[in-house]
């Protein structure tokens, strides 16, 4: 339930928090030092899907789906609105872990063992209905136990089947979006995308078909 707040809760909210992110638009997310953060929208156009159901919304509704699906993920605490700033509030528990580009950037990593797991989770997601498209290395934390933790969730659908090749394609163009992250995969493709085969529920002529996508993609 989304609970409306004043400006001057707002302000008692973000007092003495770090700014994480901005744009020109202003401040998007924020970190309260209190083991929580703190995540703004705004609706981006006057005719919108989010005039129904605003993104913040959709934020919560997937941290709960993935939740459900045992994806570790954020935890949401609090959903405000704050009319004078037009501005919904996600406030959710933080989610501790190291980016994933950060771990794979390390000399002493074990990248070929992280790229096999990486795969896997991919495949898992995929086979999950899951279509994260800002799955890239730094929306994805590796965490204490070794698991892999989705952040940054606004852009995220949960379908009622596993995707198909063409959205597994398209997911593969968002993951590699980043010039950082293609010169990690390619010293490791093979290690990522042997365990992504194993992990997944298709055929050997669908993982052919990725396969040259992803080799287009880094090429």
């Amino acid at each position: 339930m989304i609970k409306k707040i004043t400006q001057k809760h707002y302000q008692q909210l973000i007092k003495d928090a770090d700014i994480i992110e901005k744009d020109v638009f202003g401040v998007k997310v924020l970190d309260t030092k209190k083991g929580e953060m703190i995540k703004l929208f705004r609706r981006k156009r006057l005719l919108s899907t989010a005039l129904f159901k605003p993104y913040a919304v959709r934020f919560v509704d997937n941290a709960k789906q993935l939740t459900a699906l045992g994806i570790p993920t954020i935890t949401v605490n609090k959903l405000f609105w704050c009319s004078s700033i037009k501005r919904h509030l996600v406030i959710y528990q933080r989610l501790e872990g190291e980016l994933l580009r950060d771990v794979l950037s390390k000399p002493s990593s074990n990248a070929k063992e992280i790229f096999r797991q990486f795969g896997a989770f991919i495949a898992q997601l995929h086979d999950k209905g899951i279509y994260f498209r800002s799955a890239h290395l730094k929306n994805i934390l590796v965490l204490a136990n070794g698991e892999f933790g989705l952040i940054d969730i606004s852009d995220l659908m949960v379908k009622s089947h596993s995707l198909n090749v063409k959205l597994r394609q398209r997911n593969f163009k968002h993951i590699l979006r980043y010039r950082e992250d293609k010169a990690l995969f390619k010293s490791h493709l093979q290690d990522f995308f042997s365990s992504y085969v194993t992990a997944s529920n298709l055929g050997k002529n669908e993982t052919g078909k990725i396969e040259k996508t992803i080799k287009t993609i880094l090429a």
